[in-house]
């Protein structure tokens, strides 16, 4: 889960441009970035506006694909940890709802998930999960790494539901609520026993 937080840092730059600009690409324009993309000029409409919201549940559907890859990758290192080999393995089918419900809420508005994307998500989260499997300290690296992403997670859930507000998507918002309520509460747990982590990881090392 480290590793995939750095790459969830370059996610989160590329989902930012897609809901602000899906599909614009940006050009140096003497000092200022002008977007080059025609449709931006109709991002005000409502049909522009539909277009960001969209874009981003895929992307969050993305995000969770990969963390269910990550954790699954991880869990193996976490047996030593037994209180949070078992959250994590809770974490692991809650990413698995939450997908499910993006994909409900996708096609509610006829459209889905991207396969491309999902793809690439999965590949580099099975990677990304072998890069530091040498590591002493690498359950708590993940441990830091996973508080990051629920911070990055809650935060997307947000712009999901002010974006569901402005579409009008009102049967969309309890749905990202519960979402971003999981997310809230995982994170609380794994800031809360991070110590509990620390002195463990010590009295494995000393022993």
């Amino acid at each position: 889960m480290a590793n995939s937080c750095v790459m969830c840092a370059q996610t989160s730059n590329r989902q930012v441009q897609s809901f602000l600009m899906p599909g614009a690409c940006i050009r140096r324009a003497g000092a200022a970035f002008r977007p080059c993309d025609e449709r931006e000029s109709n991002m005000s409409g409502s049909a522009g506006t539909m277009d960001v919201y969209l874009t981003g549940l895929r992307n969050q559907h993305a995000v969770e694909t990969q963390a269910i890859g990550t954790v699954k990758n991880e869990l193996g290192r976490m047996e030593a940890y037994p209180d949070l080999h078992a959250q994590m393995q809770q974490e692991m089918q809650r990413s698995t709802t939450q997908a499910a419900r993006l994909d409900d809420l996708l096609a509610g508005h006829g459209t889905k998930a991207s396969l491309a994307k999902e793809a690439v998500a999965g590949t580099v989260a099975t990677v990304a999960g072998f890069a530091h499997m040498t590591a002493g300290d690498e359950v708590l690296k993940n441990v830091l790494a996973a508080i990051g992403f629920k911070a990055y997670e809650i935060s997307s859930y947000k712009v999901l539901i002010v974006l569901a507000k402005t579409v009008g998507a009102a049967q969309d918002i309890t749905v990202l609520e519960q979402s971003m309520k999981e997310e809230q509460e995982m994170g609380d747990w794994l800031g809360s026993h991070l110590p509990d982590f620390v002195h463990a990881y010590l009295k494995q090392r000393a022993a």
